[in-house]
């Protein structure tokens, strides 16, 4: 992973991936992690992780969602339902998600591709189902194609702290800009979702639109449509549409 960043490919063409690996991890961990590793990292849900914990469907499926009910703050408020509110906590993901990537599967029975954008699985009343991976397969490499040129992109993540800490909210913005118009448009949330969300709603908005403000307020309403809250996850609704709305800001180089 520390080489991909030091990419001069990922440098100059692939910004939002870049910003999304030195975000995620320090140097150390970065050094010995993989990227297939990092889209496979399971959810930090507090509950999922303490096995004293007797209500996780993620953990043992039928038995409920203790952080519906308990204490939550670092979980999802989208693709989220009573079964499990659990975050999917990757920040390389979401890059990845955006820019349409690609996962090279490889089991017994063959070779198949899979894009990532389908390869992470909605809990819904079947949470420890995570991903489409089958019994003895494994990721061999991803594909990540390299955004048009005249594209800027960038990686947000909003945290607690400066380092080494999972995201509240995060977003990665990819806009190609024409004349004042948007003519394209990536959009991806992390910290919010179950999955690495991808906010198809929010880029329709985005796309044929001015670069201004208001179109960035009426995606950021689209990104966040629909949430899923708890007591404890109220804030990250604003939190999140904020993190949009200044990504968007950023990459496009427009300032409010």
């Amino acid at each position: 992973m520390e080489e991909l960043a030091a990419d001069p490919v990922v440098i100059e063409r692939l910004p939002v991936v870049r910003e999304a690996l030195l975000l995620s991890a320090s140097t150390q961990l970065r050094n010995m992690a993989t990227i297939g590793g990092n889209i496979l990292q399971r959810t930090r849900c507090r509950y999922f992780r303490d096995a004293t914990v007797a209500a996780c469907n993620k953990r043992a499926p039928g038995s409920g969602c203790a952080a519906v009910t308990g204490p939550a703050r670092m979980h999802a408020i989208l693709g989220a339902d009573e079964h499990c509110i659990a975050v999917h906590a990757s920040d390389l993901c979401v890059s990845l998600v955006a820019l349409d990537a690609d996962v090279h599967i490889q089991g017994t029975g063959g070779r198949r591709t899979v894009p990532l954008t389908g390869f992470h699985v909605r809990p819904g009343d079947r949470p420890d189902i995570e991903n489409v991976l089958g019994h003895g397969e494994i990721i061999t490499e991803v594909d990540v194609p390299l955004l048009p040129v005249g594209t800027r992109s960038g990686y947000l993540k909003v945290r607690d702290r400066a380092s080494y800490e999972f995201a509240l909210t995060s977003a990665a913005a990819a806009l190609r800009v024409e004349d004042g118009v948007v003519a394209e448009a990536r959009l991806a949330l992390g910290g919010v979702g179950t999955v690495p969300w991808r906010a198809r709603e929010a880029e329709e908005i985005l796309t044929g639109a001015p670069v201004d403000d208001e179109t960035f307020r009426a995606a950021a309403e689209a990104a966040v449509r629909d949430p899923f809250t708890v007591p404890g996850t109220e804030f990250k609704v604003e939190l999140a549409k904020r993190t949009v709305v200044r990504i968007l800001q950023t990459v496009s180089g427009v300032r409010s």
